[in-house]
Order: C-alpha cells, then sequence, then structure tokens
C-alpha cells in the first residue's frame, strides 16, 4: 500500500513556500483547470467591540493568497472561498464581514474570486450515524475541489483544532450546535464530519500556532509551517506530533482511525521537505482548573472562595463560550479579599446544580433546560439566550452580589493583545492583503 505523503515546509516567502509545500505532496495532482474549487480558512468569528489578537486564532490571510495564486497559475478560474463563522453576540459580525476585516474581500476583487457565508444559502442533510443527521453546506459539498487551510492550533475540547475540526465550519449553524450533544462526545462529531466532508487538499497554516485555544484567550508562538496532504488524517497526525500532543490521544483523529482501519504512526506516512523533530514546536493545550471543580487555578491562587465555576465540558459551544470566559473575568474583578454569597456558575447542556448553593447562574438555553426541574436549586439566575446578551449575565452578577469591575474585560482583552505589540515575528500584515 502507498504511503499517504505529507510535506513540512518552512515558511520563509510568499507564494513559494506554500508552492513548494503542495508540489511536494503533489497535491494539485487530482486538480482540473475547470473544476470548481472552495477554499475553507479558518475565518472563525469577531469582535466589534474589542481589537482581539489574530495571531494562530485564524488561517493567515496571506496563506489564502498564497493558495489563491497558485490555483490561478494552475488555469482555475472558478474559486470561492468560503466560511461559515459563529456570531458570539447577536450583533456579531457574519461570516462575510469576518472575512472582509481579513482582506478576502480584497482579495476576491482583485483576483476575481467569490466569497460565501457557509451559514446561509442551501444546506444538504445527511445521516452521519444512526439516527443522527447533520446539515452541511451545499457550496462545500458540492465543490469539485474542496482545500482545508486551518490555523494550526489546540482546542480546550478537543485538543487540537486542525484540518478535520475547521470542518465543522460546512456546517448549519444548529448542526454546529448539536455537535456538542449531551449524550455524544463532540470528537466523534468532528471525525464524522471530516469523514463526510473529505477535502481534496488540507493545507495546515503554522505561521502562528497558538496554544491554549481556539481563541484569542490562547498564547500564539510563531512557527513558520506549513503541513500539506491530499490524506487529511495524515496532515492532522504530523501537525498533531509537531505541537508536541500524541495523535492516540486525540478522540476524533482515534475515531476515524479505528473506524476506516488507518493509523496514526508517523511511519505509516511518507514524509517530504523538514524532519518533524526540526520543525517541533511543542505547545499546552488546556486551562488548568482547581481539584475541588470550582473554578480555575487562579481562583485558588486569588483566594476566591464562596463560588463555584465547574470546568467547562464538551457540550459547551462556541456561542456561549465568550460568555462563561466573560463570567470568570467579571468575578476576579469583583474579588475584594472576603468569600462570595455562595453561588454556583453553571453552562453547556448536561451540568446538573449540586446541593449547598444559595443562588445558581445558568448560562444559555441549554442548561436551562438541563435543570428545569433541579431539587438541588435553591433560586436559579437565568442568563437566557442562544448565546446570551453580556448585559444579562452582568445583572446575574449583580443579583448574586458580585461587585465587578465594569471595564475588566476591556482591560483582559487589552493585555492579550499589549502582549504581542513589538514582539519579534509577530505582524498584523499575515492578516491582510499583502499584493
Amino acid at each position: 500500500m502507498t504511503k499517504p505523503i505529507v510535506s513540512i515546509v518552512t515558511y520563509t516567502d510568499p507564494i513559494e513556500s506554500l508552492r513548494s509545500a503542495v508540489e511536494q505532496a503533489n497535491g494539485f495532482a487530482g486538480l482540473k483547470p475547470g473544476d470548481r474549487v472552495v477554499i475553507k480558512p479558518n475565518a472563525l468569528t469577531w469582535d466589534n467591540d474589542h481589537e482581539i489578537p489574530k495571531y494562530g486564532m485564524f488561517t493567515t490571510t496571506r496563506m489564502v493568497q498564497d493558495m489563491v495564486t497558485l490555483l490561478l497559475e494552475f488555469g482555475v478560474t472558478d474559486i470561492t472561498i468560503g466560511e461559515g463563522s459563529v456570531q458570539i453576540y447577536k450583533d456579531s459580525p457574519g461570516s462575510l464581514e469576518v472575512m472582509k476585516n481579513l482582506g478576502y474581500e480584497e482579495i476576491a476583487k482583485k483576483n476575481g474570486v467569490k466569497l460565501a457565508d457557509l451559514n446561509t444559502g442551501e444546506f444538504t442533510k445527511i445521516e452521519v450515524t444512526d439516527g443522527e443527521s447533520l446539515y452541511f453546506a451545499k457550496e462545500a459539498m458540492d465543490a469539485d475541489f474542496l482545500i482545508n487551510i486551518p490555523a494550526m492550533k489546540t482546542h480546550s475540547q478537543t485538543k487540537v483544532s486542525l484540518g478535520f475540526k475547521n470542518l465543522k465550519g460546512t456546517l448549519k449553524t444548529a448542526s454546529k450546535r448539536k455537535c456538542h450533544h449531551q449524550d455524544l462526545d463532540l470528537d466523534y462529531f468532528v471525525s464524522l464530519v471530516g469523514e463526510t466532508v473529505a477535502p481534496a487538499l488540507t493545507v495546515i497554516d503554522g505561521i502562528y500556532v497558538l496554544e491554549k485555544g481556539p481563541i484569542h484567550t490562547g498564547n500564539a508562538h510563531r512557527a513558520d509551517t506549513i503541513v500539506v496532504s491530499t490524506d487529511m488524517l495524515a496532515a492532522d497526525v504530523t501537525a498533531t506530533v509537531l505541537m508536541g500532543l500524541d495523535p492516540a490521544d486525540i478522540g476524533h483523529l482515534a475515531a476515524y482511525a479505528e473506524r476506516n482501519d488507518r493509523s496514526l504512526e508517523l511511519s505509516d506516512f511518507d514524509i517530504r521537505g523538514e524532519t518533524v523533530d526540526a520543525k517541533k514546536t511543542p505547545v499546552k493545550w488546556d486551562w488548568n482548573w482547581n481539584a475541588d471543580n470550582t473554578g480555575p487555578t487562579v481562583f485558588d491562587r486569588m483566594g476566591i472562595s464562596g463560588v463555584s465555576v465547574p470546568k467547562y465540558d464538551s457540550t459547551l459551544c462556541t456561542g456561549c463560550s465568550p460568555v462563561v470566559n466573560m463570567a470568570n473575568i467579571f468575578i476576579i474583578s469583583g474579588h475584594k479579599g472576603e468569600p462570595f454569597s455562595n453561588f454556583e456558575v453553571l453552562s453547556g447542556k448536561k451540568m446538573l446544580a449540586r446541593p449547598g448553593y444559595d443562588k445558581t447562574i445558568l448560562i444559555g438555553n441549554c442548561i436551562i433546560k438541563a435543570n428545569k426541574d433541579n431539587p438541588n436549586i435553591k433560586e436559579a439566575v437565568k442568563v437566557a439566550g442562544c448565546p446570551p446578551e453580556i448585559a444579562d449575565l452582568k445583572e446575574a452578577l449583580t443579583a448574586c452580589g458580585v461587585e465587578y469591575i465594569d471595564g475588566a474585560y476591556d482591560y483582559y482583552i487589552s493585555q492579550l493583545l499589549g502582549k504581542y505589540d513589538g514582539k519579534d515575528g509577530f505582524d498584523p500584515a499575515f492578516y491582510t492583503a499583502a499584493y
């Protein structure tokens, strides 16, 4: 059996570095000039209220632009860049605006490329496992040649967010949420999505590698790495090892490999270009919680008590995730050295209130439903919505006696952004149309 080819290339030059990676992986072997090509980057979301650090969170605009250039050189004329971004707040930008903010609109106008919002338009219903179906964007599914260009980053729920995870953006919004199932594992769904979409080419953008991702709260590292393969599993396994993680510990990779009798060993791939050892950038994937699961370890370091925020689980979807993070930031800002008023904060779809708390804050419609008849709740403080409004979260915290600093989250974001200012190798031009 022929081994899947994976190329590992150091990014040094616009266009030429990607050209080398694609050529070494025979990436365009199945491409024809007349094909309808769809490029799926990671343009996850946007925040109009805060300038957030983009490094490692998004696919670099440079990599998308380089791919468009290579396709045009090959003779392809029907090119679409498509994404199904997540709207964290009700007034958050949609996919087209997110792509515009990343320079894709300029790329499209200069090169005759189309942009597509994969959250709208037509969808195809596909049964991915017994009794469970998901809705996939026809724009992506009907492509003759789908190119998957994820950023190389870790993920707080699936450990890595690479080729497989990036394809979750091809789902209808309701199906994205369904993947955060209360009974079936998120990794299981991610493996099924990757198996169903099956891109023709995977290009993992590791110019920046993000640890403790998948969003801007993580730490980015400049790695200048490109991983390319026509075999998505081979690409993801290789990138996982490059990040210092074991592919066997990545649930969706292990599930896919077992179902399809595939190997997770690098020795079973034909790796070309750089060696894995030469390009390793080990990163951490998770945030730590204290031993009794009442909050992140910073709570213990600060002496915060009288509140319980159990660690997020895989049922917490992307919409509610930032709201839960804000809750932690506001609680930290409201710490005055004394215990809080004995309340807990629950999120996701399956956390259940525990006895002993005077009030229970429930963030999001799903957790409100899960605890509808929970006898352990003395007083429910509901933060309804899908996702909830920040104003409602603040009101709930106030009802629990938290005297938070209103600008705490703004300060927190400014600190995240500031840590890259003037740091060698961190150039915002990578996220703009450059030529």
